[in-house]
């Protein structure tokens, strides 16, 4: 079976994955509310969804990348939505970062239709570069089928039993993520404070076990005043409030990532909100007093 794919929410993620599908030969029909992003799409050879319902309609899977978990509700849900008057063989694979009770009510309501529960790990340059890493919880027979469309996004891809199972596994990656990032920004901002150089504090952690991919992606920049968004602090503090309510669903104390989701919660309450997340070393360091 030859698959013709939807791809609606094509932001800095989902348009890179978008165009690695297309430069895997899939037919891709391309949706989302920025047109500007549909029209760079089209002109690699997408096609131009006229509608969520107009993409659903003329695919066989349907992949959707979107911000919030109100956005993902909405696009299953709302008006014109995915889960209206679908047709039973089209396949869902939800790609954002969202609560996995969301995830979890599409399947039900899905019905006939196979849904796999699919966040990627990775920056859009990795995204670009297809070196995601693709968690697919979902059925046997559903990751049998979306295997070959994921492959030329990454290159690991792993399947895990359940939808919701991989929406948990990424917050939890998340909080350990941008908790790595802040304590190494909250020491290098008070190193600065003790009069230290903060380049040559951080080169000297990164050849110890100190060391860590993601102060190597984002200290440098941060050092450099460089705040143009990968990923911002409001996503962050998005994607930990998340993850937070995972701890209330299990009735677990995990007080270091509440710790975490406060500090990006500082930066966003000094205007940084619309910045890249690297911002907070900045914000420690009293840099922008």
């Amino acid at each position: 079976m030859t698959e013709t794919i939807g791809f609606i929410g094509v932001g800095r993620m989902g348009s890179e994955m978008a165009t690695n599908l297309l430069e895997d030969d899939y037919d891709v029909v391309v949706y989302d509310i920025d047109d500007d992003r549909v029209e760079a799409l089209v002109e690699k050879g997408a096609q131009r969804g006229m509608s969520i319902q107009n993409v659903a309609d003329r695919v066989t899977v349907v992949m959707t990348s979107l911000p919030t978990s109100d956005i993902v509700n909405d696009v299953y849900f709302g008006d014109g939505g995915l889960l209206h008057a679908v047709d039973d063989e089209t396949m869902f694979v939800e790609m954002s970062t969202i609560e996995a009770s969301v995830v979890e009510i599409i399947a039900t309501e899905a019905k006939g239709n196979e849904v796999v529960d699919c966040p990627v790990i990775g920056t859009p340059s990795e995204a670009a570069a297809a070196t995601l890493t693709i968690v697919a919880g979902c059925s046997e027979t559903a990751f049998e089928r979306v295997r070959p469309i994921l492959k030329p996004l990454g290159n690991r891809i792993d399947h895990v039993e359940g939808v919701g199972t991989a929406k948990r596994i990424k917050l939890a990656n998340n909080v350990m993520t941008y908790g790595n990032f802040a304590i190494a920004a909250e020491m290098t901002a008070l190193i600065e404070e003790m009069g230290i150089d903060a380049r040559r504090f951080f080169d000297i952690t990164r050849s110890g076990a100190a060391s860590s991919a993601i102060a190597d992606a984002k200290m440098p920049k941060a050092l450099d005043g460089d705040y143009e968004p990968g990923f911002t602090v409001d996503g962050a503090r998005g994607d930990l409030q998340y993850a937070l309510s995972m701890k209330e669903d299990a009735d677990f104390s995990a007080p270091l990532a509440s710790s975490v989701a406060e500090r990006y919660t500082f930066a966003a309450s000094a205007d940084h909100g619309e910045r890249d997340y690297s911002v907070l070393q900045g914000a420690l360091s009293k840099r922008w007093e």
